[in-house]
């Protein structure tokens, strides 16, 4: 079972992506008026740096109940720009780094109303979370080229669909947040007046 600690690191990650992921948001209700300059290409770029924080916040949540990994992924992520590599060094540590979504399901097992499993609908995975960290260094470095503005349109529609899908995927999820199984299963209420939850669940596979 977490211990109370270990709870409370994991909520704090998740405190850091709500605030991310409602930036975000902002941001892309904000991007609907335009032209491609300015405070619009600000916004572009905090929606990137949005993007980058959130991505690494799931990274931290996935070792916050092993002191000293968290302790080293916290130094390798100031110094390493490469997802991929920050994602196979936690690979090492916990194979199973990466939430993944779940839901309740009603159960006919005596004394059990509902249990988790994994959720069908389409999430964000670890792959498409690696590559648009990747991209979005692109985003966060002056460059002599002006963005045109179909470029604008892409990047727009990136962004959105990375927050649809982190917003699906944190909606009910379960992480081990040890690499020795220990998991944890919560809700980040994203758009809810209250701030994530987490408990301890075992999830059917």
């Amino acid at each position: 079972m977490p211990k109370e600690r270990e709870i409370r690191n994991s909520i704090g990650h998740l405190v850091q992506i709500k605030a991310h992921m409602l930036s975000m948001n902002a941001s892309l209700k904000a991007f609907k008026t335009r032209p491609v300059c300015g405070p619009p290409l600000v916004r572009l770029r905090q929606s990137y740096l949005d993007l980058r924080m959130i991505v690494e916040e799931m990274m931290l949540l996935s070792v916050s109940a092993h002191r000293t990994a968290g302790e080293q992924i916290s130094k390798d992520l100031r110094k390493n720009y490469n997802a991929s590599q920050k994602m196979r060094l936690l690979e090492k540590i916990n194979p199973r780094f990466f939430p993944d979504a779940i839901k309740l399901v009603p159960t006919e097992e005596k004394g059990v109303e509902a249990k988790f499993v994994s959720l069908e609908k389409e999430y964000l995975c670890q792959s498409v979370a690696q590559d648009m960290y990747n991209k979005s260094g692109n985003f966060l470095h002056a460059s002599y080229k002006a963005l045109s503005v179909e470029e604008f349109d892409q990047s727009m529609d990136e962004l959105e669909t990375f927050f649809n899908l982190t917003a699906t995927l944190l909606h009910t999820f379960e992480v081990d947040i040890s690499g020795k199984g220990l998991f944890i299963a919560g809700h980040l209420n994203l758009f809810e007046n209250e701030p994530p939850v987490v408990f301890h669940a075992q999830v059917q596979q």
